[in-house]
Parts: structure tokens; C-alpha cells; sequence
């Protein structure tokens, strides 16, 4: 999976998470569960090809797992051991909801005369990746940050989106930088 990639699907599983305060490890489930098997030698695998998860992942099934009930439509599911890319991805959402009330303080105490609960849930989402990335994870480059925080704004949000999150990001950066 490129960064690309990663960091799309950890913005529609923190926006899902956002919507929904729903159990996370539910919503990984929920998430990656409807992706057709197919059968590779010894192992069983799960490869998607599906358009909403299109080259998401090669996920081993291990002979021990154990089957959920997805009590929403009673439907049995296989309990998936993830692949390295959807652990990172599931590892840092986790840590990134830790540190949702310090992403947020920050992102309030640079809005100039606007309330963070009027930012839109979508803005919001791509504002707590990008700032996760450029004070957290040690192995993104700021820069690069803002720049896919952007590029996420331009494909989810709305015309003014690109503008207020480069705008938002850029303050806090300059700020931090001080």
C-alpha cells in the first residue's frame, strides 16, 4: 500500500470513528470485512476487489481465529489477523484517538474568532491525520504532512477546504516552530 493509500483509509476509518463513537475494533472489522477469499497454497487470503478497497490488503486468515457475530444483520464474519499495513494503520488510529484532546487543544487555540465545533466533520478529520503526522509520528516529514492534508481537502471537502486547512496547519506550524 503506498502512503497514499494509508493515509485515505485512515481518514474514512477516524471520519467513520468520528460519526459514529462506535467500538474501534469493531469498525476495523466493519471496515475490512467484505472482501472476497480466495485460496494461495497453504494459507487462506483475503484479497480486496472491491472499488471502495481496491488493492487495500493480502489478509492472512490464521487457522485459530475465530468467527464474530456482526450482531447489526446476523452475519458471521471471520476475525481478521491483519497484514502490517492494516496494523500500522489500526496502531496509530489508536494512538491518534489517545491524543485527540491535545490534537484538538491545539487546533482550537488557532482558530482566530471561529469554535472548533464549527468546523466541519471533514476538515476536522483531515486537520487531526495531518497534525498526528507532523507532532507524533517521527517518521512523517511536516511538509509533506500539510501537503497530503491538502490533497485530502481537495477530494473530501468542499472548494474552501484546501484553503482552511493549509491555513489552519500553517499557524499551528508556525507557532510550534517558535
Amino acid at each position: 500500500m503506498t502512503f497514499k493509500e494509508i493515509r485515505d483509509h485512515k481518514f474514512k476509518i477516524l471520519f467513520m470513528y468520528e460519526i459514529s463513537r462506535t467500538d474501534l475494533n469493531q469498525l476495523f472489522l466493519n471496515y475490512f470485512e467484505n472482501i472476497p477469499y480466495e485460496e494461495d497454497d497453504e494459507n487462506e487470503y483475503i484479497k480486496d476487489s472491491s472499488n471502495s478497497h481496491k488493492n487495500i490488503a493480502k489478509v492472512r486468515i490464521d487457522e485459530d481465529d475465530d468467527k464474530v457475530k456482526n450482531v447489526s444483520d446476523d452475519i458471521d464474519y471471520l476475525k481478521l489477523s491483519y497484514d502490517d499495513n492494516i496494523n500500522d494503520i489500526k496502531t496509530k488510529i489508536e494512538d491518534l484517538i489517545s491524543k485527540l484532546t491535545e490534537i484538538d487543544k491545539m487546533i482550537s487555540d488557532n482558530l482566530e474568532s471561529y469554535n472548533i465545533k464549527r468546523i466541519g466533520k471533514v476538515e476536522l478529520t483531515i486537520l487531526r491525520i495531518a497534525l498526528y503526522e507532523m507532532y507524533y509520528d517521527k517518521s512523517m516529514n511536516v511538509a509533506i504532512a500539510i501537503n497530503e492534508a491538502i490533497e485530502l481537502a481537495k477530494v473530501y471537502g468542499d472548494d474552501k477546504s484546501p484553503k482552511f486547512v493549509n491555513g489552519v496547519l500553517a499557524a499551528i506550524n508556525k507557532k510550534m516552530l517558535k
